[in-house]
Formats: structure tokens, sequence, C-alpha cells
């Protein structure tokens, strides 16, 4: 599977409960080195957007003026980062998770770098 083939896929909860849909895919450049001397990239989790929306704006986090962030956050709802060790089971269009709603934790917690 590709990762682009993830975006917009439904997110199931513990409880069978829709968190939203897949918006992006989180790397990290902690891998093997490679020829080109750089790290190979691991997925680190997905970025899980409760209206389902497939394009993130920038402004889900610390970013941006105050209103710009409110609006951006009122079309999207929820916006939270689900970590891969949390993934249970990926089928044609669903992602299945180990966690609840309650265990996400919101992206704009999240460390910025």
């Amino acid at each position: 599977m590709r990762l682009n083939e993830l975006l917009g896929h439904r997110v199931i909860d513990a409880d069978g409960d829709e968190l939203g849909g897949v918006a992006d895919v989180r790397l990290v450049q902690d891998g093997p080195l490679l020829v080109s001397m750089q790290r190979a990239l691991r997925v680190d989790g997905l970025i899980v957007v409760e209206n389902r929306a497939t394009r993130l704006f920038g402004y889900e986090r610390h970013v941006g003026p105050e209103l710009l962030r409110r609006l951006v956050h009122a079309r999207l709802g929820g916006v939270w980062y689900l970590p891969w060790s949390e993934v249970d089971e990926i089928t044609a269009g669903t992602v299945t998770t180990t966690s609840r709603r309650g265990d996400l934790r919101p992206l704009e917690e999240m460390a910025r770098y």
C-alpha cells in the first residue's frame, strides 16, 4: 500500500465509533542510513480529522492568526494524532485503531518539529 492511499480512509476507534478521516501521514527520518547518506523514513502516525477533510491548511497547529485558526478548526472539527503503534488494522477504506477518541492527543498539543 502506498501512503497516499491512506488519505481519506475512515478511522474507527476501539468502541466502533467513527473518529473521522485520515488527512495526513506523519513520517520520521530515523531509519537506517541509505546510500544517499540520509536516514530512511518511517511512519510515525496518522493525522485524523473529524470532518473527514483530506486537505489540511497548515493552521491546525500553533501557527497563523487566531481568527484564521478558529475558522479552520470550525471547518475541520477535531484534529488528532494517532500513533502508528495504535493502528490495529487497515482494510479497504477503513483504519481501525485500538484507541478511543478520548485517548487521542489533539494535534495542536504536539511538539513543533
